[in-house]
């Protein structure tokens, strides 16, 4: 839509109402037994399992960015909405908000990270312990042992010498500042978004509608300088030798996926459970879908980038990083990790990027639930692939990380339905809503 305030038009149906969601005492107590549950399993984990507080650490790391990545998808999706002025979205854009203002729960999630690292624990962060580099190049050749003196050889060459060099960008105070930082970031705009849409509908008017036009150019470019170096700082730092500079763009990708995915599955759910006044129609549904494959396809150019161009280079502190995830065959290198990087090759990319493809597909409301469930598996499994392989040269899967991804998901999910109770829905007072109700076929 390029017009700013669309004219409302006699044929235009009538709109939608407000609606609050409510959730019935059951639905609250699932979400909290979830968590206690999750909480539960994962610590008594830590004494089940051969060095399981680090385990533990991990796997809750990897659920964290699980679950961020919802939150920063979805403030994508608000702000690219913002950004070019579209109305087509403005009757399913609530939802979005919800998760984006869930930043804050997430916020609180994080401080467990943030302690482990300005702590000088070596639970998740090598470079967080303040010892020295020769004593760090032994922590990390401790954590992937091998049989082939080779595999080393690039420590005692290179690792001094690079990681010293983080030394100033990599210390326990100056990542607590950062990590701060971002969120204060993605929470101002987050609320700043959140609470202008919902004055919309207690007020109507223009005047919110032109403000979050106007500040949406100079969000999204705080919004993609803070999300690379979250990504940085909070994945790619947990081998403080490798890096690379394709990888913010590699979260990015996953973000805009689980973002689109939540959305979606969101209003489908609501919808199938018939406790919403608007169903979703045909033209938002295959929108949504055609958004969502896009950045299916957008995510397996972008990890094939990654890795082509670091494997092609062939120098040793960029492919040990792909070598240890599974991607060598010489000997000594192989590990069982190969196997969930060729499924995230099929998982995440090749069935569902077929399996998309139709239109009719995408008009197929249970089929785009089951692909959504389906992508969200495979993002979940993309980010345990980065993050777990720092524990050890084999798939570990197993309670500690299902109990802190029941912990991270289940207090997300209260997150959630806090702000979710808190607003209408259908964002009424948006100028826009009788053009994106016009594209609705349950009037």
């Amino acid at each position: 839509m390029k017009d700013v305030l669309p004219v409302h038009r006699p044929e235009t149906p009538s709109l939608p109402q407000p609606y609050y969601l409510s959730f019935s005492r059951r639905v609250i107590i699932g979400m909290f037994t979830a968590a206690i549950l999750g909480g539960i399993s994962a610590a008594g984990a830590a004494s089940l399992y051969t060095n399981g507080s680090k385990r533990i650490a991990l796997a809750y790391l990897a659920a964290l960015a699980f679950v961020l990545s919802i939150s920063l998808g979805s403030l994508f999706f608000t702000l690219i909405q913002h950004l070019t002025r579209a109305g087509w979205a403005v009757l399913i854009r609530r939802p979005a908000e919800v998760f984006a203002m869930n930043t804050i729960t997430v916020g609180i999630l994080s401080l467990p990270i943030i302690w482990s690292a300005y702590s000088g624990s070596q639970s998740i962060y090598p470079w967080a312990t303040g010892v020295s580099v020769p004593e760090l190049v032994s922590h990390v050749e401790g954590q992937h042992d091998s049989h082939d003196p080779k595999a080393h050889v690039y420590v005692h060459q290179q690792f001094d010498a690079l990681t010293a060099s983080k030394t100033p960008w990599l210390n326990p105070s100056f990542f607590t500042l950062r990590i701060g930082c971002y969120f204060l970031i993605w929470v101002a705009i987050a609320s700043f978004y959140f609470h202008h849409s919902r004055n919309l509908d207690e007020q109507g008017g223009i005047a919110s509608t032109l403000s979050m036009e106007r500040w949406a150019g100079p969000s999204i470019l705080l919004f993609a300088l803070s999300l690379t170096f979250a990504s940085f700082d909070l994945l790619m730092s947990l081998d403080p030798h490798w890096y690379s500079t394709i990888f913010g763009v590699y979260y990015f990708a996953g973000c805009a996926v689980g973002g689109f995915s939540v959305s979606l599955l969101s209003w489908l759910v609501l919808s199938h459970l018939a406790i919403m006044p608007v169903q979703i129609s045909s033209s938002h549904l295959r929108d949504l879908g055609r958004l969502l494959f896009a950045f299916i396809f957008f995510w397996g150019y972008i990890a094939f980038s990654q890795y082509m161009l670091l494997w092609y280079a062939n120098i040793p502190e960029t492919t040990r990083w792909w070598a240890v995830r599974g991607a060598s065959t010489a000997d000594g290198l192989q590990s069982s990790w190969g196997i969930v990087l060729v499924i995230l090759a099929l998982g995440h990319f090749v069935i569902p990027f077929l399996g998309l493809m139709s239109r009719h597909v995408k008009d197929h409301r249970k089929a785009m639930m089951f692909w959504t469930i389906w992508i969200l598996v495979m993002h979940y499994l993309d980010l345990y692939w980065l993050v777990m392989p720092e524990f050890r040269n084999s798939i570990a899967f197993g309670l500690p990380e299902l109990g802190s991804l029941l912990l991270v998901c289940g207090i997300y999910a209260i997150g959630a339905s806090f702000f979710a109770t808190r607003t209408s829905m259908v964002p009424i007072g948006d100028p826009r809503i009788p053009a994106s109700a016009a594209l609705s076929d349950a009037y």
